[in-house]
């Protein structure tokens, strides 16, 4: 079973800007970075604008992995609403998270406007909403505490474009990116930097935690000596982190022409239902629609790529289906691309940033869920103090083993 198959809408629309070599020697270094992918991207910038020595290493090509599977929306959002987070890590715990998220795009807007390159950052508006008419009293209370997060926001009864019962706008806490031109963008920047080195085509295979440092071994046999190491793929970070009480899943998604409805219109928010597993919305600077959902869990039939095929082929119909049924004024459209990611999430739907068990000074920065950019911040925030012995009391929130 592939990780991520289909027809992606993001390298269609990029070029890959720089290409980097492998690894053909030992190395040492501050901090080892595993994955290139944007949280792998964003976790070396950060690491890098400290000061120290870093190496990125990816086994493929930087950029080509789940992130071209990405919806790439930055919200100030959880996969969990504030209500039933709060239930699980406390009320001030859950307002401090969506404040994060918040700040996080604040941050990525920052990162975007610094590499000066065409991410694609666009700040828009949240929408959070519901078309049932019993969740309005559930809805209400989501948006009283909406507001206690010190967001402006308002409650809505009715909208230009989403069929719904009630929502909760609220003002520039999404944005929306190109995930593969931002990681190439980020990635170039950094190649620019003397402290930073990058290798694609370099598997780390085998880590071994040693006395005074870190060795990793890659796939060629080539060691790379570090005082510290960041694992940013969550899947390949698995074997790693132990028993950690996760959901795999396949998400799909799909994105139609441009809509010619919708050109005229103001499409400046991205939004999501509350279903379990939820809708997402974002539209694109030309009137197209991605459009994502419909989660399945992963089973041993998906390994028959055949049957599989039938389940995805499923999942875009209903997609479409959905579509029809949430959006106004959407009668004529076509579908032009369609993919699925493999991904993980928490019960809690929260990251994972941590020092991985029986492994001192090695960690992982794992973004789960739709919203991993954010939460790649976040993290990237709190590990570039960790390295150096300094713990903020907020990462016990991400732990292993909370």
């Amino acid at each position: 079973m592939q990780l991520m198959s289909g027809n992606f809408y993001w390298p269609k629309k990029s070029n890959i800007k720089n290409i980097y070599p492998y690894l053909t020697s030992d190395i040492n270094c501050d901090v080892l970075v595993i994955g290139g992918g944007i949280s792998g991207a964003i976790t070396a910038y950060y690491l890098a604008k400290e000061g120290a020595d870093v190496v990125v290493v990816e086994k493929n090509i930087v950029g080509y992995g789940q992130t071209l599977a990405s919806s790439a929306i930055l919200e100030a959002q959880m996969d969990l609403d504030i209500l039933k987070l709060e239930k699980i890590i406390g009320n001030n715990h859950a307002k401090k998270i969506y404040k994060m998220a918040y700040n996080a795009i604040d941050e990525i807007e920052e990162i975007c406007n610094e590499v000066e390159l065409n991410t694609g950052f666009e700040r828009k508006d949240l929408i959070y909403f519901t078309n049932r008419y019993m969740q309005k009293s559930q809805m209400q209370k989501e948006f009283e505490n909406r507001k206690k997060t010190g967001l402006e926001s308002f409650f809505l009864d009715s909208h230009d474009i989403i069929d719904m019962q009630n929502g909760i706008l609220i003002r520039r806490a999404s944005a929306t990116v190109n995930p593969y031109m931002l990681t190439q963008s980020i990635f170039d920047y950094l190649n620019k930097m003397s402290n930073v080195r990058i290798f694609e085509n370099t598997n780390a295979e085998k880590i071994d935690t040693e006395y005074e440092s870190i060795k990793c071994t890659t796939n060629n046999n080539f060691k790379i000596y570090c005082d510290s190491l960041i694992l940013t793929s969550g899947l390949e970070a698995l074997k790693y982190i132990g028993q950690v009480p996760l959901e795999i899943a396949k998400t799909y998604t799909v994105v139609t022409k441009p809509i010619d409805n919708y050109k005229n219109m103001n499409l400046n928010f991205t939004a999501r239902d509350t279903m379990a597993p939820h809708h997402y919305i974002r539209f694109t600077p030309t009137g197209r629609l991605i459009f994502g959902g419909e989660d399945t869990k992963i089973t041993d039939r998906f390994y028959d790529n055949k049957y599989f095929m039938m389940v995805a082929n499923d999942r875009y119909k209903r997609l479409k289906s959905s579509i029809e049924k949430i959006l106004y004024g959407i009668d004529d459209f076509t579908l032009e691309y369609a993919f699925n990611a493999s991904v993980c999430n928490t019960k809690d739907s929260l990251p994972i940033v941590d020092e991985i068990p029986n492994m001192p000074n090695c960690f992982c920065n794992i973004g789960f869920g739709t919203n991993g950019i954010v939460h790649s911040v976040i993290g990237a925030n709190m590990l570039k103090n960790a390295i150096k012995g300094f713990y903020t009391k907020d990462m016990n929130i991400f732990k292993i083993d909370r």
